[in-house]
């Protein structure tokens, strides 16, 4: 079951749907299935996300990035003219990346699958698929593609829904990134099991950027619940302003899209996001 809303983020859901069902027509759900299981392992995207310890700090930075690959917004528009998938995800990999995610979505994002595949085939880091994903075709259809980890958005599914697809995930080696927003969506993503529990600084009915909203969700934890989840902040991240806060919070890993895609030094960036060469 998928829950209703009527926002931006609904329209966004409704094309992904009828993306879906064109898919299913060129390709049919057990040829996807067949693939999925006919793939190399998937790489460890959980253990790539944890955050270092003291003893790493000075090599691996004090957080780790998921850098992400994507040509477009709802909010921004087209944001890479010049885009090539693979020569981006190479650069955030030769920067320290600890993974890369890549978006799918193909009205607002401009995303495809090829993009995620061309970056499987580029790098030997983790990729997650970032998509609006609500069915069981997506989530072989990402393994297919060579995803090591999937997006589930806790504001387009209910419990049972989120549940049954991360074990899906898992079923198939990968992770599975929960992400929440709303207060309310935190207990609901614990019930469904997540291991990977990220907090979006973007309302998603309204874009409107908040990057203070991750200490206020991950506040509402008990630190054993902290320490058994990986922990990630995702979007409003520009700069070491951002980082610092996260990593006082204990955040494990931030995701950052826009920001690596307009600048001209990506590996520059990535230095200064994990707190390496900063105060």
């Amino acid at each position: 079951m998928t829950i209703a809303t009527h926002t931006v983020l609904d329209k966004l859901v409704e094309g992904v749907r009828e993306d879906i069902a064109s898919d299913k027509r060129r390709r049919s759900e057990a040829d996807v299935k067949s693939q999925a299981l006919d793939v190399p392992q998937a790489l460890d995207f959980t253990g790539a996300l944890r955050r270092p310890d003291s003893g790493e700090e000075a090599d691996g930075g004090r957080m780790r990035v998921i850098a992400e690959v994507k040509q477009a917004s709802p909010s921004q528009g087209q944001i890479a003219e010049r885009f090539e998938p693979g020569e981006i995800a190479k650069a955030y990999e030769e920067g320290g990346a600890a993974a890369v995610s890549v978006l799918t979505e193909r009205r607002r994002f401009l995303g495809e699958m090829a993009h995620l595949e061309q970056v499987r085939g580029a790098v030997g880091l983790p990729v997650l698929r970032k998509e609006f994903i609500f069915t069981e075709y997506q989530i072989f259809e990402a393994r297919a593609g060579g995803a090591d980890a999937v997006l589930l958005i806790a504001a387009i599914l209910d419990t049972a829904h989120m549940e049954d697809l991360r074990a899906l995930a898992e079923e198939l080696g990968m992770a599975a990134l929960v992400e929440v927003y709303a207060e309310e969506e935190l207990g609901r993503a614990l019930e469904a099991g997540t291991r990977v529990l990220g907090v979006n600084n973007r309302n998603l009915k309204t874009f409107e950027v908040d990057t203070e909203h991750t200490a206020r969700v991950f506040g509402r934890l008990t630190p054993e619940q902290r320490e058994a989840l990986v922990l990630v902040s995702e979007s409003g991240i520009f700069g070491w302003r951002e980082v610092a806060p996260l990593v006082d919070e204990g955040v494990d890993a931030i995701l950052v899209g826009e920001a690596l895609m307009r600048t001209p030094d990506a590996g520059a960036l990535l230095r200064e996001l994990r707190g390496i060469g900063v105060e």
